[in-house]
């Protein structure tokens, strides 16, 4: 009897290590923070962002408006890329988007942004470029 309160109390103290450990180095929970963040108020000019010594420039073919297609344009080496529209603050649901190139280094989708009954403009393109994360703020008009 004794064995098994020992068993149980050993048990015990090594899972609350475990959770302590897990919380302070984020073993269980998702990274969902991007590792860049970026301000382009005029998106169909563009903006230059850079991860590591690789600099990227991404904009839309023609300013920003929730009643038409946004056919995004990103120049930049990668071999996947991937993005998603949703609001400042708000998830917008699923919407997810595959960047294609024949090249490796210029790559466009044709998007749509997310239908907002509050008539909202302020944007957020939650850009994936071979598993890293960038966050970029943008208005329609």
């Amino acid at each position: 009897m004794k064995a098994i309160k020992l068993i149980g109390t050993v048990l015990i103290v090594l899972g609350l290590a475990l959770a302590i450990m897990g919380n302070k180095f984020a073993w269980f929970t998702p990274n969902n923070e991007p590792e860049a963040r970026l301000n382009c108020p005029v998106f169909n000019e563009g903006c230059v962002f850079h991860f590591e010594e690789q600099a990227y420039r991404i904009k839309s073919q023609a300013p920003l408006n929730a009643n038409k297609p946004v056919q995004l344009q990103l120049t930049g080496k990668a071999s996947v890329v991937h993005a998603s529209w949703q609001m400042q603050g708000m998830e917008m649901g699923p919407n997810n988007y595959r960047l294609i190139s024949n090249d490796q280094l210029h790559w466009s989708a044709q998007t749509a942004l997310p239908i907002c009954t509050n008539k909202r403009q302020d944007w957020l393109l939650k850009l994936n470029i071979d598993g890293r994360s960038i966050h970029i703020a943008t208005v329609s008009h």
